[in-house]
């Protein structure tokens, strides 16, 4: 069944949820049911998929994180790859202001427990970006994740992000709406929109050897604030995303390349379509 909720009607405040997680009434949430329900959302075995999540939206988890990752692995298949982000918290352009250093070895992310805990399993590999590393588990993950360094724009042409694209992949966004979204960033940055910046800054990435990497990087525009929860509406009437639920979550599974070509039409008619645009009144003149 495909579930939509309106602004209005979206799901489990955080502190409903906190409390949702503590009741020793709530059921439990186990790996196998989780493994069911993407299964029945449509996530496909060998399949490619990102995910965006949010831990405690999917109620009380028997294992924990570890359990999540295991169902989605589960669910993927030996011939699967799974994808999560992997990079520092905060914006892009204040990070490279601030001479950030990101070590693929030891930086946490900043994403919430799910890709904390899945950047440290053994089998996973993170690329060498500064500012939007992806970390990835399956066959074919240091081919996807390779190169990602060479890239001026973290999230556009020839990143990881243009590969998860062009191979069909798809997102999932798991207890978290389109404004947790990184591939949208994707989807401004090679369609047209105003959102790189033409300051250039040089950051050092530290690899999984210990060798340091001078990576080249245009950041994203600092300051513009995005309305990316308004293409929920759009990618459902074009059949581009499906809603269920994962445990207690809203879960949202999204075809990016579907999305790409949808909203990468929009921005060619409207470059601002995904950026809430800032006018402010003017100041009134001073009496006397």
């Amino acid at each position: 069944m495909t579930l939509t909720f309106p602004p209005a009607a979206r799901p489990s405040p955080r502190a409903d949820a906190r409390q949702s997680m503590n009741n020793p009434e709530t059921p439990v949430i186990t790996r196998a049911r989780i493994a069911a329900d993407l299964e029945k959302l449509g996530l496909q075995r060998g399949g490619l998929a990102l995910v965006h999540s949010s831990l405690k939206s999917l109620g009380r988890v028997d294992g924990g994180p570890e359990t999540v990752i295991d169902a989605l692995l589960d669910v993927l298949g030996p011939e699967g790859l799974l994808v999560f982000p992997s990079f520092q918290k905060g914006g892009e352009h204040k990070l490279l202001r601030e001479g950030v250093v990101f070590d693929v070895r030891s930086t946490p992310t900043g994403q919430g427990f799910l890709p904390e805990t899945f950047r440290q399993r053994p089998c996973v590999i993170r690329s060498l970006s500064p500012t939007h590393c992806l970390a990835a588990c399956g066959p074919g993950a240091e081919e996807f994740l390779a190169g990602h360094e060479k890239c001026t724009v973290s999230v556009g042409h020839g990143t990881p992000f243009d590969k998860f694209v062009e191979r069909g992949g798809k997102i999932l966004l798991l207890g978290v709406t389109h404004a947790c979204n990184t591939m949208l960033h994707y989807v401004e940055n090679t369609g047209g929109a105003p959102t790189v910046s033409r300051e250039l800054f040089t950051p050092t990435v530290i690899d999984a050897a210990g060798q340091t990497h001078t990576v080249p990087t245009y950041p994203h525009m600092p300051g513009l604030r995005r309305n990316y929860e308004r293409v929920e509406p759009e990618l459902m009437a074009a059949g581009a995303q499906i809603n269920g639920m994962v445990g207690q979550a809203v879960a949202r599974l999204v075809d990016a390349r579907a999305m790409a070509q949808h909203l990468g039409a929009k921005l060619c008619a409207d470059p601002l379509y995904l950026i809430d645009v800032f006018n402010p009144a003017p100041t009134p003149p001073v009496a006397g």
